[in-house]
């Protein structure tokens, strides 16, 4: 198989579980989000975006982040779109991939991912509300992000479990 910038080559079957994943997470961002306030929100669609990460590996499952945001801030828009925060999402997707993607050691992995991913959401993201004004300060935001970043904690890990027994039967259905 040819590779380009260390990818693989896709196949239709594969462009269009990429699409379906990828509309799968903006109807998960859209339907299945808990907001509390304008910036402290509990989303569930870093389901499919880490099945995408497990699957097809870290590049596109940032990939399916990002445009999953994007699309998501067209259809229902709740503020602005922050640049920073596609960013952030792609980088949610690719640390996924980097934990799971041809990886051993699942649930070590589960455990370090989750925390990796509440630390980015409780600092990264902070700054960057802190920063266009959605927050009076940095240790403002910290505190009042805290609370939603150990709950997405929780849910990653408890996901990330649920999946486990699932994503070999994913798998086999996209590379059939």
């Amino acid at each position: 198989m040819r590779k380009f910038l260390g990818l693989e080559k896709l196949t239709v079957r594969k462009l269009c579980m990429l699409g379906m994943l990828t509309a799968l997470t903006v109807l998960l961002a859209i339907y299945c989000t808990f907001r509390i306030g304008n910036a402290i929100k509990i989303p569930f669609k870093f389901v499919t975006v880490f099945v995408t990460a497990v699957i097809f590996g870290p590049v596109w499952g940032g990939v399916v982040g990002a445009l999953g945001d994007i699309l998501n801030a067209l259809i229902v828009p709740v503020g602005p779109i922050i640049p920073q925060i596609t960013a952030v999402e792609f980088l949610y997707g690719f640390i996924f991939g980097l934990f799971f993607y041809k990886k051993k050691n699942y649930y070590m992995n589960t455990v370090i991912c989750a925390v990796v991913l509440s630390l980015v959401d409780i600092f990264v993201v902070s700054y960057i509300l802190t920063s266009v004004g959605y927050f009076p300060g940095y240790i403002t935001a910290i505190s009042i992000r805290l609370i939603a970043s150990v709950v997405k904690l929780g849910m990653y890990i408890l996901v990330c479990v649920i999946l486990k027994k699932h994503l070999g039967t994913f798998e086999r259905m996209i590379n059939r």
